[in-house]
């Protein structure tokens, strides 16, 4: 098992690692709060689905062009496709993301470049333009409720969640121990 360390936090890599492979599974575990926020991200070639396994977490996901936020418990699963705005960040110390995904070339061979397009960072790492303006727009509203956000786990609160109706309608979230598929 490999182990790969980010500014954020750790992901251990379980499968992936071998040309032969033909998924990848990862355990992120993310620091708790700014540290551990990830960059707000869209993939050009891979699609992930992200399942709470230990802890509290906080997704934003932009779906449909709204920006949708949701507070991630054990079960919890998000579903986040190709070319998806997304961010993740640790509500508490414990957590604990099983993270199975399309092939991550990077995981694999760290020759090759992270599938990863990053359009805001609280770490202040280098971030590419949006694709339009609209997505400009997207970028800016993420960055104000990711604020927010933090802002609750540094208060020791529960950050609020924004259109998560719209995750559930669209069949991006749901909790496998409850059999909300």
């Amino acid at each position: 098992m490999k182990v790969d360390k980010w500014i954020w936090g750790k992901e251990q890599i379980l499968r992936g690692d071998d040309p032969s492979h033909e998924f990848t599974l990862k355990i992120l575990e993310p620091e708790k709060g700014r540290m551990g926020c990830l960059s707000l991200q869209y993939h050009d070639k891979k699609s992930e689905l992200w399942i709470v396994f230990k802890g509290l977490a906080w997704a934003l996901v932009v779906v449909d062009g709204v920006v949708c936020t949701r507070v991630m418990r054990e079960g919890d699963f998000q579903v986040l496709n190709q070319g998806v705005l997304h961010r993740l960040m640790a509500v508490t110390n414990d957590l604990k993301v099983i993270e199975p995904s399309t092939v991550d070339e990077h995981a694999r061979d760290k020759s090759y470049p992270k599938d990863v397009i990053r359009l805001h960072c609280v770490h202040g790492r280098e971030i590419s333009l949006p694709r339009s303006e609209k997505e400009s727009e997207l970028v800016r509203e993420s960055s104000r409720v990711t604020e927010e956000a933090i802002l609750a786990v540094e208060a020791s609160e529960i950050p609020p969640e924004y259109n998560v109706d719209l995750l559930y309608r669209k069949g991006l979230a749901g909790n496998i121990l409850s059999g909300s598929l």
